[in-house]
């Protein structure tokens, strides 16, 4: 249901979203309350204004000029013997900006769980994804997961994604920019209020791309989450370059929906063939077809920013100390191969290399899942598994 006002202070929102309260740091738009997936979540929606600066990379790029450009481009990425991000990578830039990001803030809709929220979870989602990834249905909802357990939790539109705004795709929509804007709103959720009472703690929640995105955070910011949890990303690197190829990446304003019209072509999406969506991200026959289709008809969008900054900010993390956990799917073909036992546990290698002087660590390899945990018949189980991680950890 549409809120009156067209902007409102969050702090003005409180009865919104069950108590749900912020400073007035910033100003929400477009603001409207509704439910999760199951409803187990009652959501605050609207949009943001953040200002950040960061320290992006130069890239010797253009968007590409068409198709022909773009294809020859993903070759040249996946060439034998050639670093690519290293040979069109230049120097470091200082961007800054105000941007809009649409985000959403959920609590348990059941008054006296609302009552006990103390743990906030800060959820990113990967590319050619967006916030819809952690709320996508019924019983595909780590929202409603969250919210079963306690939770609340703060869901966005990455820059350049969704409903978020589109800046120049190739020198602002980068890695250390996404930090930058994270960090700012981490700031301020770590002053909210549920019904007078104030969030404790901070978890920091990945998936792919956005798992790199919260490694990047602790890597400057350790202190901006008290626990992590990694979802859709290893060490193992070799199944990368075919995965993107196989995403048939075409500029999205090509894309016969029409969803992207006017994008700059620097802005990517998968082809308009289920087979370019399926190969990287889902194991036949262990999700509901329906879910596929629905998934494959909003795919969204990506990045040579990210494609090429990401990499460089997955790193060893000694400054963070916190509990991680790690989950894959078993058969996650991007960061596994289609099998993550092979050679050794890849969740385990990960954890132990990526945080070696962290004590409390977790892992989990879903069954009869690919790349896309969240929505397969088994994603009960992954987001169970992360959710009694937390418990363990009074979290």
């Amino acid at each position: 249901m549409g809120v009156g006002t067209t902007f409102l202070r969050l702090a003005s929102l409180t009865a919104l979203a069950q108590g749900l309260q912020l400073d007035t740091t910033f100003v929400l738009s477009q603001a409207t309350r509704g439910l999760s997936a199951a409803g187990k979540a009652t959501c605050l929606r609207g949009k943001i204004k953040v200002s950040a600066a960061a320290n992006n990379t130069i890239l010797l790029i253009k968007s590409p000029a068409g198709q022909p450009d773009l294809t020859q481009t993903t070759v040249d990425m996946a060439m034998a013997g050639v670093n690519y991000a290293t040979m069109v990578t230049g120097g470091p830039t200082q961007v800054s900006g105000t941007y809009q990001l649409y985000v959403e803030l959920c609590v348990p809709a059941d008054p006296a769980a609302a009552l006990k929220v103390k743990t906030l979870q800060f959820l990113n989602h990967g590319g050619t994804l967006d916030h819809t990834y952690w709320d996508f249905a019924p019983g595909y909802s780590y929202v409603d997961a969250a919210a079963a357990a306690g939770h609340a939790t703060f869901n966005y539109d990455r820059l350049g994604y969704g409903r978020s705004d589109h800046p120049d795709p190739n020198q602002v929509v980068q890695a250390a920019l996404h930090r930058e804007i994270a960090h700012q709103m981490i700031g301020v959720l770590r002053k909210a209020t549920v019904w007078g009472k104030r969030i404790k703690s901070v978890v920091g929640v990945g998936h792919s791309a956005g798992s790199a995105l919260v490694m990047a955070i602790v890597g400057k910011y350790p202190a901006d989450f008290d626990a992590l949890i990694l979802t859709g990303i290893s060490a193992s690197i070799e199944g990368i370059a075919i995965a993107q190829i196989a995403f048939n990446l075409i500029p999205a304003a090509l894309d016969p929906s029409g969803r992207f019209n006017g994008l700059d072509t620097g802005y990517l999406t998968q082809g308009a063939v289920a087979q370019d969506f399926q190969f990287p991200f889902y194991r036949f026959p262990d999700f509901d077809p329906k879910i596929f289709r629905k998934q494959f008809e909003t795919r969204q969008i990506t990045t040579f920013g990210e494609l090429l900054t990401f990499g460089s900010v997955i790193a060893p993390q000694p400054a963070y100390t916190g509990p991680v956990d790690v989950v894959l799917g078993q058969q996650d073909y991007i960061f596994c191969q289609a099998n993550c036992s092979y050679p050794m546990n890849q969740a385990e290698i990960f954890v132990n290399a990526l945080f070696p002087g962290q004590g409390s660590k977790s892992t989990f390899l879903q069954p009869n899942s690919g790349h896309l945990i969240a929505q397969h018949y088994t994603a009960g189980r992954g987001f169970a598994h992360s959710l009694q991680f937390l418990k363990r950890n009074g979290l």
